[in-house]
């Protein structure tokens, strides 16, 4: 899992560079068109024409800082803030081994049964989706059951497939 987090966090900010080139190529190639195409974008966040105009032009007065201006804008994109992908696999690491072990402590101390594992295991979920949501500002109640029905299904299938595979040891 970290390793397809590691994967993900540095595609997409491989995604941002590739950007930023694109934006730095259209500048090299036409100037006056980006130009005029930044004006246009503040017209439409509310600036009057000649406001637009002169504030595009102040904003390339700096080539670095109109391609930033650009990205940002068009794209919704900061090259300046992009995740870490290392903080990402390595969060991924320990969130995901944390997560893994919460279903398997009844069996670690010999009370194992299927219904422990999954009572522990979604009250981990609730208790993880309920921090997230904290995080983000977000409902706890609304977030802790989101997590618990998106584990549940990753349960559930993973279950099904054992079972369809004959895989699976608990009846």
């Amino acid at each position: 899992m970290s390793l397809g987090e590691y994967a993900s966090v540095r595609t997409a900010n491989e995604q941002v560079d590739a950007e930023v080139r694109v934006e730095r190529e259209a500048h090299d190639r036409n100037p006056e068109g980006e130009k005029a195409e930044l004006a246009q974008l503040f017209e439409r966040l509310g600036m009057e024409t000649e406001i637009a105009q002169t504030a595009a032009e102040q904003v390339h007065g700096d080539a670095e800082q109109a391609i930033l201006v650009h990205i940002s804008h068009e794209l919704g994109m900061s090259p300046d803030e992009k995740p870490s992908p290392w903080v990402a696999a390595i969060s991924s690491l320990f969130a995901f081994g944390i997560g893994a072990l919460i279903p398997i402590l009844p069996f670690i101390f010999g009370f194992g049964t299927l219904g422990w594992g999954l009572a522990l295991g979604g009250i981990g979920l609730l208790l993880a989706g309920g921090i997230a949501a904290r995080f983000t500002r977000r409902n706890w109640l609304a977030g802790a059951a989101r997590q618990l029905l998106f584990g549940g299904l990753a349960v559930g299938v993973t279950y099904t497939i054992g079972k369809l595979l004959g895989v699976s040891a608990i009846a």
